[in-house]
């Protein structure tokens, strides 16, 4: 993750958002303080708790790491 301040976010928000796209992320400072991140959107497809009921009422022995594979989006 790329680390950036505010007034180069301001001056190079082109080039941020090009780079951005192209799977880079940034985190944003003000006065050495982290403000928030600017991160790719993902194409994968959301879950819901609809997802979530599914796999708990279907016996899955693996229900724990379907179940955070479901709230985090990654295999832990």
């Amino acid at each position: 993750m790329n680390t950036i301040g505010v007034k180069q976010l301001y001056k190079e928000l082109k080039n941020i958002a090009r780079d951005t796209k192209k799977g880079k992320s940034f985190l944003v400072m003000n006065r050495s303080e982290p403000i928030f991140r600017i991160e790719p959107v993902t194409a994968k497809p959301q879950k819901s708790m609809d997802d979530l009921f599914k796999i708990h009422f279907s016996g899955d022995k693996n229900l724990s790491k379907n179940i955070d594979k479901i709230l985090y989006g990654a295999n832990r």
